[in-house]
C-alpha cells in the first residue's frame, strides 16, 4: 500500500503539476499558486516534497518564514516511508516536528498497526490521541479493535497508553479497563506475557499468568503464579543472566502446594512438590584465538516426580522421567589436543535415597589428535580416560583406560583398492575401594585389517556410487591380573559396573551404495548392508553374528528410512526402526516406529510415534500427535491441536491425554491426565512471540 501511494504521487507530479515553488525546507507543486510576502497559497492537486514527507491535498497554506504548513481536504501524508496519514485537516510545524489534525487515520507500516482519531497532536515521535480506535486488522471490518477516549503512542519506544479503554470483537464490547498499556512490536520489555488457560477433568480450571521484568539488556526475571482450582496453586520463578558476550545463565525454581482433598484422592506421598534447575554455559573462558574451550553446569533437583507435571508449561517436558542427571563439564580444544573434565551426579527420585547409586566425580578424558610418524608412513592418536565412581553403599572403584591406535594406509591396483592396517593397544586398570577384591589390570592388542574400494559410474539421469569393505579383527589379551567381572561367574556379579569388555575376534563385510540425481547431485537412495561373523573358540570356527541393513529413499516431499538388525542368536529381528517423513502443500506427516528385542531375556519393546498435520483455508491448522506402546497396547500420550493464525489474531487449542509419573503411597507409579489448554492472541495487543530469553551471543 505504501509503495502504491508513493508511486501515485510521482505520477501526479508529472501529470497535474503546473506550478512549483522550492525553498530550503519543501518543494510545492500545484495547479494554482499564489505568493504574498512569505505566505504561499496553493490549490488544485497540491503535492509537497520534503526530506521527511510526501504530501497530497486539495489546498495548502505555507508560512515560509516560520516553516508552518496547513493542509485542507483529502490530505495524504507519507512520513519516513513508514507512517501514512489520511485526514481532512493537518497543521505541520516543520522546524519543531509538531503536527495537529482532525480527524485522521494513521497506518504504521512498520508495525502493521492503524488508528483513527477525532483529533490529536503529533510531537516528534509521540502521538496524543482523542476519541480513537486502534487495531491491526483490516480497516473496513476489523475482527477486533480497541476504542479509547484518550491515549498516547510513542513510535520510538513502540508503546501505547490508552485511557477509558474498551475491547471490541467485531462490534461487540467484551472488556473495559480505565487504563491499558502495551507494546506494538516484539522488543524485549517488562510487562505481562500471554497467559495460559486450561481445564483438566481431575484438576479443574488452570490459569497461569507470566509476569516479565527486564530492567537491563543482560538479565531478566519471570514470575509465573498459577492456580488449578481442584488441585492447588503454585509459583515458578525464572532468572536469566548473561555475564559476558559468551555466556548464559538460567535459574528456575518452583513450588506447588496440593489441596488435602486432592492429595488424599490420588494417594500422593507429598503435599508439596518443589525443585530447582540451574544451567550455565560459557565459551571462551581461557582459550586463545586459535583454541576453543567451554564450561557447562547443569544441576537439577526436586523432591518428587510430581514436580515435573505441576511446573508451569510442563507439557513440554518428559513427564515420566524419574531419573535425574546433574552435570558439570569443562573442555579445552586445540589443533593437536583435546581434554575435558566432567562430574555426573545421578538421582533416582523414585527411591528413598541414592546411597547405592554410582556417581562419576569426576571423569577425565584426554585425546591427542591423529599425527604422522616415521615420515608420515604411520599415523597414531592417543586416548586416556579415567573415571572416579563413588557411592555411599556398595562397591565403588576408579577405572583408567588407555587406547593407542597405530595405522598404516596404502593404495593397491592403481588406487582401485585401499588397504589399511591398524594395531590397537588397549590398557585398563580398575582400582577397587574398601573391598577384598584385588585391583585388576588388563592389556590387549588388536590387529585390524581393512580392504575397501570406491566405484562411481554415471548414467543418463543418475550417478551410481558404491563402496565395498571388509574388516578383519584379531584380538589378543596379552595380560590379565586381578579380579574382573565374568558373566559366567555369579560370585563376581558385584563387579559388573566396572567390567572390562573383551574385543571379539571377527570379520565384517559391508556394502554402501548411493544413487544421485545427475543434474542436482541430490541423493535419491542410500543403502548400507553389513554382515558380521564372530569367532567361536569352542568350535574354532566363525559364526554369523548379526546382519544390519539400512535403507533410505529421498523423494520430493520427504523421505522413508529403515534400519534393521537381524540376530542369528535369537533367529529373528533384534532391532528395527523406521521413519516416514512427508510434507506437501497443506499436509504433513511424521511416523516413527521402533522395535527392540533383548537377546538375553527376549523381552520386547515396540513403540510407534506419529504426528499428522493439515492446514486448510488460509489460517487454520489441525494436528495430532501420539506415542503408542504396541507391546502393552497402551497410549502413552495423545495431543490434539487446533490453531488459527489470522493476520491480526491467533488462537491455539491444545488437548493432551498422557500418562504422568507420580509419587504415590500405593504401587501405582503413574496416572492418566487430560488437560485442555488455550492460548489467545490479539496481535500487537498481546504479543505471542515476545522474546524474553537472554540468549548467548557470539
Amino acid at each position: 500500500m505504501l509503495r502504491v501511494f508513493i508511486f501515485t504521487i510521482c505520477m501526479a507530479v508529472s501529470m497535474f503539476a503546473k506550478h512549483s515553488i522550492k525553498d530550503e525546507n519543501i518543494q510545492i507543486l500545484a495547479e494554482k499558486l499564489d505568493v504574498k510576502n512569505d505566505i504561499i497559497n496553493a490549490s488544485g492537486k497540491v503535492i509537497v516534497y520534503s526530506p521527511e514527507y510526501y504530501i497530497t491535498a486539495k489546498r495548502l497554506v505555507y508560512d515560509k518564514l516560520n516553516a508552518k504548513l496547513e493542509l485542507f481536504g483529502d490530505v495524504n501524508i507519507v512520513k519516513n516511508n513508514e507512517i501514512v496519514n489520511f485526514s481532512q485537516y493537518i497543521f505541520i510545524d516543520i522546524k519543531n516536528d509538531i503536527n495537529s489534525f482532525k480527524p485522521m487515520l494513521t497506518l504504521d507500516n512498520s508495525n502493521q498497526l492503524w488508528f483513527n482519531a477525532e483529533n490529536g497532536i503529533q510531537d516528534k515521535d509521540n502521538f496524543d490521541l482523542n476519541n480513537s480506535t486502534l487495531s491491526s486488522c483490516d480497516c473496513e471490518d476489523p475482527t477486533w479493535s480497541i476504542g479509547f477516549s484518550s491515549g498516547d503512542y510513542n513510535t520510538t519506544k513502540q508503546w501505547i497508553n490508552t485511557y477509558n479503554t474498551t475491547l471490541y470483537i467485531k462490534d461487540f464490547p467484551v472488556f473495559y479497563t480505565p487504563y491499558f498499556g502495551f507494546p506494538t512490536d516484539n522488543t524485549r520489555r517488562t510487562g505481562l506475557l500471554i497467559p495460559t488457560i486450561g481445564y483438566s477433568q481431575s484438576q479443574g480450571f488452570e490459569y497461569a499468568q507470566p509476569i516479565y521484568y527486564a530492567p537491563q539488556d543482560n538479565y531478566d526475571i519471570e514470575y509465573i503464579p498459577q492456580v488449578r482450582t481442584n488441585r492447588g496453586y503454585g509459583h515458578t520463578l525464572k532468572y536469566r543472566y548473561a555475564d559476558s558476550l559468551y555466556s548464559n545463565l538460567k535459574l528456575e525454581t518452583a513450588i506447588f502446594s496440593e489441596k488435602k482433598s486432592y492429595q488424599k484422592e490420588k494417594n500422593l506421598t507429598n503435599r508439596e512438590h518443589y525443585g530447582w534447575n540451574l544451567e550455565y554455559k560459557r565459551s571462551k573462558l581461557f582459550s586463545t584465538k586459535d583454541d576453543t574451550d567451554g564450561f557447562l553446569l547443569d544441576i537439577v533437583e526436586m523432591n518428587d516426580v510430581d514436580y515435573i507435571s505441576t511446573t508451569h508449561n510442563s507439557f513440554s517436558k518428559d513427564e515420566t522421567d524419574k531419573f535425574l542427571e546433574s552435570q558439570m563439564k569443562y573442555f579445552y580444544n586445540t589443533n593437536k589436543y583435546y581434554g575435558d573434565i566432567e562430574a555426573n551426579v545421578y538421582n533416582d527420585i523414585s527411591k528413598d535415597n541414592n546411597d547405592d547409586t554410582l556417581q562419576k566425580v569426576p571423569s577425565i578424558n584426554l585425546h591427542k589428535y591423529s599425527d604422522g610418524i616415521f615420515n608420515n608412513y604411520l599415523t597414531t592418536s592417543i586416548d586416556i580416560n579415567t573415571n572416579r565412581q563413588r557411592r555411599k553403599k556398595g562397591l565403588d572403584a576408579d577405572t583408567t583406560e588407555l587406547y593407542i591406535p597405530i595405522n598404516f594406509h596404502t593404495y593397491l591396483f592403481d588406487e582401485y583398492l585401499n588397504f589399511s592396517f591398524t594395531e590397537e593397544i588397549n590398557y585398563s586398570h580398575v582400582r577397587y575401594n574398601n573391598s577384598n577384591y584385588n585391583d585388576a589390570n588388563v592389556g590387549e592388542n588388536n590387529h585390524v585389517f581393512s580392504l575397501y574400494t570406491d566405484l562411481v559410474k554415471p548414467y543418463d539421469d543418475v550417478i551410481h556410487a558404491i563402496n565395498f569393505n571388509t574388516v578383519f579383527t584379531n584380538s589378543n589379551r596379552f595380560f590379565e591380573k586381578g579380579d574382573l567381572y565374568s558373566s559366567n561367574d555369579k560370585d563376581t556379579s558385584e563387579l559388573s559396573p566396572f567390567g572390562v569388555s573383551k574385543t571379539t575376534q571377527g570379520i565384517t563385510i559391508g556394502m554402501n551404495q548411493s544413487i544421485y540425481n545427475k543434474l542436482t547431485l541430490k541423493e535419491i537412495i542410500n543403502h548400507k548392508l553389513n554382515q558380521s561373523y564372530v569367532y567361536n573358540n569352542s568350535t574354532n570356527s566363525y559364526e554369523k553374528n548379526s546382519l544390519q541393513n539400512d535403507l533410505r529413499y529421498n523423494y520430493d516431499y520427504g523421505y522413508i528410512s529403515n534400519r534393521l538388525i537381524y540376530s542369528y542368536l535369537i533367529r529373528g529381528i533384534s532391532s528395527s526402526s523406521s521413519t516416514l517423513n512427508f510434507t506437501k502443500d497443506d499436509y504433513s506427516a511424521n511416523i516413527y516406529y521402533t522395535y527392540l528385542k533383548d537377546e538375553d531375556t527376549l523381552e520386547r519393546d515396540e513403540t510407534i510415534k506419529y504426528d499428522l498435520g493439515f492446514s486448510f483455508g488460509k489460517h487454520y491448522k489441525l494436528s495430532y500427535k501420539e506415542e503408542f506402546d504396541l507391546e502393552s497396547n497402551k497410549s502413552k500420550k495423545r495431543e490434539y491441536v487446533f490453531n488459527i493464525d489470522d493476520r491480526c489474531w491467533a488462537v491455539n487449542f491444545r488437548f493432551i491425554d498422557s500418562l504422568v509419573a507420580s509419587d504415590t503411597t500405593t504401587d501405582e507409579g503413574s496416572y492418566r491426565q487430560k488437560i485442555l489448554y488455550m492460548e489467545f492472541n490479539l496481535k500487537q495487543l498481546f504479543q505471542i512471540n515476545q522474546k524474553y530469553d537472554v540468549a548467548e551471543r557470539d
